[in-house]
C-alpha cells in the first residue's frame, strides 16, 4: 500500500518554524483560514496551485512540501534513500478522484520527477496550465489511451506510445476512454 505524504503536516511544520499565524498564511498566500486548516488538518489535500502558493509565502518548494525530511537524508546503508519498493511507493493527493500520482523515485529533492499516474475513465478537464519554466515531460503510456493537450493540438497515445514536450507550453492530460489509462511522467526540472 503506498504510503500518502502528510503535506498539512508540513505546512504547519513550516509556518510555525517562521512564526507565522494561520490568519497571515492563508492571506499572503491568497486562501480563506478555513482552507488552509482543512489542508493543516489533513480534510482536503487542496490544488496544485493552492499548495503553491502556500510555498512561495513559505519560501520553499512544492516539491518540499511532498517530502519527509528524515527519509530524505542520504546514507549508503538506508535503502529507502535509493529504492522505491512497489508497495512503499509515496502517493500525492489530488481533490480530483479520477486522478492520482505515485512517486517512482524516493523524493522530489532531484533533478528529476519520475510519476505513475493513473486515470480514470472519463477523467476530463477544460484547464490547460504550464507545470513549470523550461525543462522537459516525458509520458510514457503504459496502459489505456490518454489525450495530450499542448495549447490547442491534441495528440491520442495508446499504450507504449511516448511524447516530449516542454512543460511550460499550456497542457492537459486526459483519459477520454471507458477504460483506466495509466502512464509514467519524467520531468525535469521538478514541477511539484
Amino acid at each position: 500500500m503506498p504510503k500518502e505524504m502528510d503535506v498539512g503536516q508540513k505546512i504547519k511544520l513550516l509556518r510555525k518554524e517562521k512564526k507565522m499565524t494561520a490568519r497571515q498564511l492563508a492571506k499572503e498566500s491568497l486562501i480563506s483560514v478555513a482552507m488552509l486548516s482543512l489542508l493543516e488538518n489533513g480534510s482536503t489535500s487542496g490544488s496544485v496551485e493552492t499548495l503553491r502558493k502556500i510555498a512561495k509565502v513559505l519560501n520553499t518548494t512544492l516539491a518540499h512540501l511532498f517530502t519527509n525530511d528524515e527519509e530524505t537524508q542520504m546514507n549508503t546503508n538506508n535503502e529507502s534513500a535509493y529504492v522505491v519498493r512497489k508497495n512503499k511507493r509515496k502517493t500525492i493527493s489530488f481533490p480530483d478522484p479520477l486522478y492520482s500520482c505515485e512517486l517512482l523515485v524516493p523524493d522530489l529533492q532531484g533533478d528529476v520527477e519520475l510519476v505513475l499516474v493513473n486515470l480514470e475513465p472519463k477523467r476530463i478537464t477544460e484547464v490547460l496550465i504550464p507545470h513549470t519554466k523550461g525543462g522537459e515531460e516525458c509520458n510514457y503510456v503504459l496502459e489505456g489511451e490518454i489525450v495530450v493537450t499542448l495549447d490547442k493540438k491534441e495528440f491520442i497515445l495508446e499504450k507504449g506510445d511516448c511524447i516530449r514536450f516542454n512543460p511550460d507550453i499550456p497542457h492537459k492530460i486526459e483519459n477520454k476512454g471507458q477504460i483506466h489509462a495509466s502512464y509514467i511522467s519524467v520531468i525535469t526540472p521538478v514541477s511539484f
